[in-house]
């Protein structure tokens, strides 16, 4: 839910494209997209404002990490903006005020942090998650106290320059004295989100990988912990971890949320990596799955996200996080699920169908780009959500070959691009023109680099980057003749796009063969693409000379 009215009155009228024709060059005269000139292809198809388009998604994702990274003020409290305020003016980068969600937003860091730093060895962004999650562990989290039904979780919300995070008390709910809802914005004094706990849980334990640092996981284990405690079976109106509920009391402040797919993921990772309680971890999985296939797998009811909405008695504010997270989940886990590729479709198509449409003021789809609105309760057409669906288009491609998954994710890539500014300054859309650090850097940075692992051949050419890894890279070293890395597991898989001719590839300092298999390593002189399997090895380089 965002600041401005919500004006919009569903018109689901079909996909109206604008501007089709031929292409435009640039200039006074061009129609426009979030302040950028538009650019489109030689069928007036959208390209992104970012010249020439090979760099473009590159482009996005450095000017908004260098924005974050050096270009927001100290707030009066002391502190950077984006530890206190969700969201900012978009001129003077002061803080506005609007409940915070600094569990949202941290646990999208983290993962944009990882990618970013395996693409482009800057550590400096592992810096600032730290900060930001360590902020997160002193100020924003439960009370250690065994009598605490939520004991060592973080809370998801806060009021706005608030340096501790209780929950957004003053839009919210009465004291624990009278737990009846009152009609308001926000958690409420004291309450936490349980799919945050998953979702910050899973943040941390990336966070531990990256850094070794054991607080990291032990915040991740204790997220695990309570959420294996309190799940439930669920049913068409309880799902198996409330939305809301009080931290020291347990009681539900709303039911329903359908967010599970970083939970599962979460779970799944510990179990693995044989971490906490193991016999729990899958317990606690089993009984969410089979909620899944019992209700929203059937029902498509993907409600409860956002955590300035206000209370709803019954889950009916549809959104497209909780199904595009959860067909990211299905993408990268089919291994889990015989049914990952049909149910993963059908949750992309029904995105499509329930929040890419033609509303009042925003046309679904623009110069042939699929635009994708937030949730039922706040229908414009965002940045962040339309690069969600993008990358899981993406992936869905790289799963499958569908060329019409590509060309939606390409286009949809393109428009998102234009939600960043020449400064690294990120508007959430073209019509809603705020500025939240979930929507803008959190979320938002996070797509671009899942879009580029999907498909390598959209990051930078003439460069060389990591694009992905099966595993959290740890440590990278680009040099003029070689890329150097290290991971977390011993086993895995990366993809590079190199402006190297790759002559030999060592694990361990053992030669790799040129060969498809594990271990080995494969090199696409066409698109620079190089993917490389390894085999109880952590330590790689790739070597060659330029092209």
């Amino acid at each position: 839910m965002r600041q401005l009215p919500r004006l919009f009155v569903l018109a689901f009228l079909g996909s109206l494209t604008l501007g089709a024709g031929p292409a435009p060059a640039p200039s006074s005269t061009s129609p426009t997209l979030a302040g950028h000139a538009v650019v489109l292809d030689e069928s007036g198809r959208l390209l992104s404002w970012v010249v020439p388009q090979g760099h473009a998604y590159g482009t996005v994702v450095r000017l908004a990490w260098d924005r974050l990274l050096t270009g927001f003020p100290v707030e009066e409290n002391g502190l950077p903006i984006w530890l206190t305020y969700c969201c900012f003016d978009g001129e003077t980068l002061r803080g506005q005020p609007w409940p915070h969600n600094p569990a949202c937003v941290y646990a999208g860091l983290v993962q944009g942090a990882a990618a970013y730093h395996a693409f482009s060895g800057d550590r400096r962004v592992i810096d600032l998650v730290r900060r930001a999650l360590d902020y997160q562990l002193a100020n924003g989290t439960t009370p250690a106290d065994p009598a605490w039904a939520w004991p060592s979780v973080p809370y998801a919300s806060s009021d706005h320059g608030a340096v501790r995070y209780r929950g957004a008390h003053d839009f919210a709910y009465a004291e624990k004295e009278d737990p009846r809802p009152r009609l308001g914005r926000g958690d409420g004094y004291g309450v936490i989100e349980p799919d945050k706990v998953g979702e910050l849980g899973l943040g941390y334990l990336t966070a531990w990988k990256l850094t070794g640092d054991v607080r990291y996981r032990d915040a991740a284990l204790a997220c695990a912990r309570a959420l294996a405690r309190h799940v439930r079976p669920g049913d068409a109106e309880r799902s198996p971890w409330p939305f809301r509920v009080v931290a020291e009391t347990g009681v539900a402040r709303e039911e329903y949320c359908a967010n599970l797919g970083p939970t599962l993921r979460l779970l799944d990772e510990l179990a693995r990596l044989g971490l906490g309680d193991v016999a729990e971890w899958p317990r606690a999985r089993r009984l969410a799955w089979e909620w899944l296939e019992a209700y929203p797998f059937r029902n498509d009811v993907w409600a409860n996200y956002f955590e300035d909405l206000f209370w709803l008695p019954k889950p009916t504010n549809l959104n497209q996080y909780d199904a595009g997270e959860m067909a990211r989940y299905l993408l990268e886990s089919s291994d889990r699920d015989p049914a990952w590729q049909e149910r993963a479709r059908h949750l992309l198509d029904w995105i499509e169908r329930t929040f890419a449409g033609t509303t009042e003021k925003e046309a679904g789809v623009q110069w042939g780009a699929p635009t994708v609105s937030e949730q039922v309760e706040y229908m414009y057409k965002m940045g962040s959500h339309t690069s969600r669906f993008a990358s899981v288009q993406a992936l869905l491609h790289e799963k499958t070959g569908d060329p019409a998954a590509r060309e939606k994710a390409f286009r949809s890539f393109n428009w998102a691009s234009y939600m960043c500014d020449r400064r690294g300054v990120v508007r959430v859309g073209p019509v809603e023109a705020s500025h939240w650090f979930s929507d803008g850097y959190g979320d938002y940075i996070r797509h671009f680099m899942a879009g580029m692992g999907a498909v390598p051949e959209w990051a930078p050419p003439g460069e060389d980057h990591l694009v992905r890894s099966s595993s959290v890279v740890t440590e990278v070293a680009y040099e003029p003749r070689a890329v150097r890395y290290r991971t977390f597991d011993a086993s895995g898989e990366e993809v590079l796009r190199l402006a190297l001719t790759p002559k030999a590839v060592t694990a361990d300092g053992e030669a790799l063969p040129r060969a498809s298999g594990t271990p080995g390593w494969t090199f696409d002189p066409k698109t620079g693409v190089v993917q490389v399997r390894r085999s109880a090895a952590r330590q790689v380089s790739v070597e060659g000379d330029p092209r």
